[in-house]
């Protein structure tokens, strides 16, 4: 997830969420999005290089 500081402390916007996820069997089939909080501001209208990379990347971090 990569989010962008507040302005302030009164004007907290909601954070910006990026998920990267496999909508399907196969090659092929791995998507960005973009959220904030539950609502889906933008997906990515066909799979990208280097999803599923980045996914693998994006999970040992975490799993550190």
């Amino acid at each position: 997830m990569f989010a962008k500081p507040p302005h302030s402390a009164q004007d907290v916007p909601e954070t910006l969420e990026i998920r990267i996820s496999k909508e399907g069997p196969g090659r092929g089939t791995w998507r960005w999005s973009i959220w904030r909080g539950t609502t889906l501001v933008r997906r990515a209208p066909a799979s990208f290089s280097g999803a599923e990379a980045a996914y693998e990347a994006g999970r040992r971090v975490l799993n550190r």
